[in-house]
């Protein structure tokens, strides 16, 4: 199906992704009036209700473009357009996912290292890697994304804390609900088999 949307519309789809979900619900309102029923119908077929309208799942189908800069069976990472810096790339799950914690697996972040390495090499520049788990946390969209950032000096990005007093018998109370055991990988067993000999006199009586 082609898009009924105008350049226009779609630019405005994009800048729309970049806002969290409070300021989204602020300015949806006031951009679905300029649509036509058929541009609505579009977008919702597109986003997918049942994800909610995600504007992350819409630049994985291809219906919002992006500047892509990998992409594989579960990933896709692309350029920020309201970048911190230039070169600041987002990495997401092709799959509706909304924390880190409910990945199979670790080869997102994997990824992010890589873009984080081809940052380094090419632009020569240090990188943050940052998720935001939660609205708490500074979340926007409810669609987990990996921020990979590259940082100058003095660039007035800030993505720091001002560090907080606690007492040793609190730290030792969170030592006992966070801590995690490590899982013991078992080394294969390898069979040993006493090496047998013989001799050419060897016979029984």
């Amino acid at each position: 199906m082609e898009s009924p949307l105008t350049p226009g519309l779609v630019e405005e789809l994009k800048k729309i992704s970049q806002l969290n979900i409070e300021e989204q619900k602020k300015v949806l309102p006031a951009f679905l009036k300029k649509l036509t029923p058929e541009q609505i119908e579009y977008i919702k077929k597109q986003q997918g209700q049942e994800q909610g309208g995600c504007l992350f799942c819409s630049m994985i189908n291809g219906d919002i473009p992006i500047k892509k800069i990998y992409e594989d069976d579960g990933l896709l990472a692309f350029l920020d357009i309201r970048p911190a810096n230039l070169g600041h790339a987002l990495l997401i799950p092709k799959e509706h996912i909304q924390f880190s914690t409910q990945l199979d697996n670790t080869k997102i972040f994997d990824i992010a290292n890589k873009i984080a390495k081809s940052i380094y090499e090419n632009l020569k520049k240090d990188t943050n890697i940052f998720v935001a788990n939660g609205v708490n946390a500074g979340q926007r969209l409810d669609h987990l994304a990996v921020h990979i950032i590259p940082r100058d000096k003095d660039d007035g990005v800030s993505i720091g804390w001002q560090g907080k007093e606690v007492k040793e018998e609190e730290l030792n109370r969170l030592v006992s609900l966070l801590s995690i055991k490590a899982e013991k990988k078992e080394k294969p067993k390898v069979e040993e088999h006493a090496e047998e000999i013989y001799y050419d006199d060897m016979r029984i009586p």
